[in-house]
Parts: structure tokens; C-alpha cells; sequence
């Protein structure tokens, strides 16, 4: 009489016949013929190739592999908002894994983010809420030890080379102004066309100002 093993591999599948596991099945004791009992959604088969990035799925008698990206983070191409994957298959074609930069929108032509056409005003508007808030006295103190200008000097500047409303602005800004944001058009445009001080110069004594003044 032959013997057969008392116990062989087997696939373990779930509900949808993708490979979970390996298990394994054991011989009948009762008929002696080598017939086992393999257990509910299991089948003798070889174990299934490891491959990164897919799952084994059991069709037809053979194996397939099934694109698994579940768990990963992509964008949709029309808002940039971030999903989770969580369904096997392809992507769909409507997002990308490139994560979006502020001010970009999806080329499909390039097959990437590209600047939206003002980006460079959005992202220096941006910036420039970002700075925040300096006192008064944090502005005067950086601007005088930055650039050799005093409020007097300021205000002599600004009264030759401005007029009407600007001036009068900018005027009340200096002396009366408990606080300065960069979001103030009037005192941006003073800053950079009047005394002409550069973008990442201001945003440089902002910081300045904000942390040592």
C-alpha cells in the first residue's frame, strides 16, 4: 500500500480568489486513496511568484497578477487633492502619484505639475501673508540699521518722491501705524519702488525684525 504525507501545501485564497497565504490540507483518514481535505477556498496549486506592486489572483487555472496600489497616496489631476488608494487594479487615469507644488495645475502634455500663469504673483502674495505682523517700532528699528534710514529720513523721502493719496498713505503709516503687514500694497510698493529695496531683501528684515526687534 502507498503511503502519502499526512498533510501537502496549499493556496489559501479569499473571497475574490487573491492569494492570501499558504495553509495546508490533510490526508482522509477515512478514504486511503491520497485524497485530502482541502479546506474551503484553498486549492492545490504552486505557491504564487512574488512580485512588488502586485497581488496573485487564481483564474482559470493559473495565476494572474493584479496591480496593488492600495495604500498609496495620489492627486487628482483636475484639484490636486490627495486620495488613498484602496481598491486592486490600475490607477485610474484622472490622478497621478506626483504630489502638486502651490500654484500648479496637470499638464497631460507633460505629464506633470506645471505654474498656473500668474504663479509667480500667487506665490509672492502668499509669502507675503505669510510674513505676518511687525510692530511700528520693529519696522523703524530694522529699517534703520538695515538700510541708514530713520523715520525722519523716510518721511522726507517719501514727501519728494510721492504724491496725492500714496503720499498720504504712506505718511500715516510711518507715524501713526500700531503694526505693518507686507499685504499693505501702498507700503510694499514704497519699500520696493521707492527706496528700492529688493523682494528677498524685505522678507529678510521681516524675519529680522520679527525675531530680534
Amino acid at each position: 500500500m502507498k503511503d502519502y504525507p499526512l498533510n501537502i501545501p496549499v493556496c489559501q485564497l479569499d473571497e475574490d480568489n487573491y492569494f492570501v497565504g499558504m495553509t495546508t490540507a490533510d490526508l482522509d483518514p477515512v478514504v486511503k486513496n491520497g485524497h485530502y481535505l482541502i479546506p474551503r477556498l484553498c486549492i492545490e496549486a504552486g505557491k504564487p511568484e512574488y512580485k512588488n506592486g502586485f497581488i496573485p489572483q487564481w483564474n482559470d487555472g493559473q495565476w494572474e497578477y493584479i496591480e496593488d496600489h492600495r495604500g498609496e497616496a495620489v492627486y487628482l489631476k483636475k484639484t490636486g487633492e490627495k486620495r488613498i488608494i484602496e481598491v486592486l487594479g490600475k490607477l485610474p487615469d484622472d490622478v497621478t502619484t506626483l504630489a502638486p507644488l502651490p500654484f500648479t495645475k496637470w499638464s497631460e502634455d507633460a505629464g506633470a505639475w506645471v505654474d498656473v500663469d500668474n504663479a509667480d504673483e500667487l506665490r509672492l502674495q502668499d509669502k507675503k501673508e505669510k510674513a505676518g505682523i511687525i510692530t511700528r517700532s520693529q519696522f523703524l528699528t530694522a529699517i534703520e540699521l538695515q538700510f541708514s534710514k530713520n523715520k525722519k529720513e523716510l518721511l522726507d523721502i517719501a514727501e519728494r518722491v510721492l504724491v496725492g493719496d500714496h503720499l498720504i498713505k504712506i505718511r500715516n503709516v510711518i507715524l501713526e501705524a500700531q503694526s505693518f503687514t507686507l499685504m499693505d500694497d501702498d507700503m510694499w510698493d514704497f519699500l520696493t519702488q521707492t527706496l528700492n529695496i529688493s523682494n528677498e531683501q524685505i522678507f529678510v528684515l521681516w524675519d529680522k525684525a520679527k525675531k530680534n526687534y
